[in-house]
């Protein structure tokens, strides 16, 4: 029998052209949006835009102009005249809560990225990040050339990790390794919730020099120094030994399949005699067809900087298999991020 529902409204065609061609207009009006803090201006209650301009010494008009446009995507609300609110979406810009995604979205947002996709044709007919032909420098080389990007990246790295570490601890049991090896791990804010949750586990945090002083820092705060150590190096080169897992969030969607394999074999080698040991990558799973997912835009993300790509099932399980993987199993998680669980073979 045929379904009585009603089918989904199909957009007008002509407004979803206008609406795709425009959409930097609405990310570069979030970004502003962003930094000037203006939903935490917001938190006690509506304002007019002339208030809201006096507390952020900018153009009143320009102002509401602004967050008018927001409103369009449902990003504040047009209580009356000039005057704005909070909607559920703008809640979210507010820096003291919760979930809060505003250094997610100042990084996504910024006008760095603006430089950087304006060179999207060029990458389209090279297949060579944007990045290395606007700055002269791959994005883990220019980064650190770069304090107000590089403390952009790296607030946003730690903002989603704030995010979705709950979903992954709520997810995957971690409780089978006696020492995790995060690849990879940043700031170490995944390491520090996992060894929180797990007492009896020791951890290490392997990354970049120039990232591990701020990680130690972290670390010490946490009251960890005693079960986590921090390992600086080149992950194309080789990978800490002594872990029986080896987990990297966020880390093979930034190469392509040569370089990711060369990390996956470094791991491989590194697991070597630990039949029970496993490959943790908690990425996004690219879904097949059409459906919508957040894997199909940021997938452009990876290729204008590092010169990534997100991945789905499939390709994962080739990728692993030709570097001395089988995946297990895919655990998927309260938010995009799912756990890929391998073993080496």
């Amino acid at each position: 029998m045929e379904s009585s529902r009603p089918a989904a409204p199909q957009p007008d065609p002509m407004q979803q052209l206008l609406q795709v061609g425009s959409g930097y207009f609405l990310s570069s009006a979030l970004w502003v949006a962003a930094e000037l803090d203006i939903a935490g201006l917001l938190s006690q209650g509506p304002k007019p835009g002339a208030e809201l301009a006096g507390a952020t010494n900018t153009n009143a008009d320009i102002l509401t102009r602004v967050l008018r446009c927001l409103t369009v995507a449902g990003v504040f609300a047009e209580t009356a005249p000039g005057t704005f609110a909070l909607t559920p979406a703008a809640e979210l810009l507010r820096k003291d809560i919760p979930g809060s995604q505003r250094d997610t979205v100042i990084w996504l947002s910024d006008p760095f990225h603006h430089r950087l996709l304006a060179e999207l044709m060029y990458s389209t007919k090279t297949g060579q990040p944007g990045i290395e032909h606007v700055t002269g420098k791959a994005a883990f080389e220019y980064f650190p050339t770069d304090p107000v990007e590089n403390k952009r990246f790296n607030a946003a790295m730690t903002s989603l990790s704030a995010n979705q570490v709950p979903g992954i601890l709520e997810a995957y049991d971690f409780s089978p390794f006696n020492t995790l090896a995060d690849v990879g791990g940043g700031h170490g804010y995944l390491m520090c919730e996992v060894l929180q949750k797990y007492p009896g586990m020791q951890g290490i945090i392997f990354d970049l020099e120039h990232v591990l002083g701020a990680t130690q820092e972290k670390i010490g705060v946490r009251g960890f120094k005693h079960r986590c150590r921090t390992v600086d190096g080149d992950f194309f080169q080789s990978v800490p030994q002594g872990g029986d897992a080896y987990l990297m969030k966020f880390i093979i969607h930034d190469w392509d399949d040569e370089k990711a394999g060369k990390i996956l074999k470094n791991c491989r080698c590194a697991l070597q005699g630990k039949p029970h040991g496993k490959l943790l990558l908690v990425e996004l799973v690219r879904p097949p067809g059409n459906e919508p997912h957040f894997s199909k835009i940021i997938d452009l993300e990876m290729l204008m900087f590092p010169g990534g790509r997100e991945r789905t099932e499939d390709e994962f399980r080739a990728l692993l298999a030709n570097s001395g993987f089988r995946l297990t199993r895919i655990v998927p998680t309260k938010g995009p991020m799912c756990v890929i669980e391998a073993e080496p073979v």
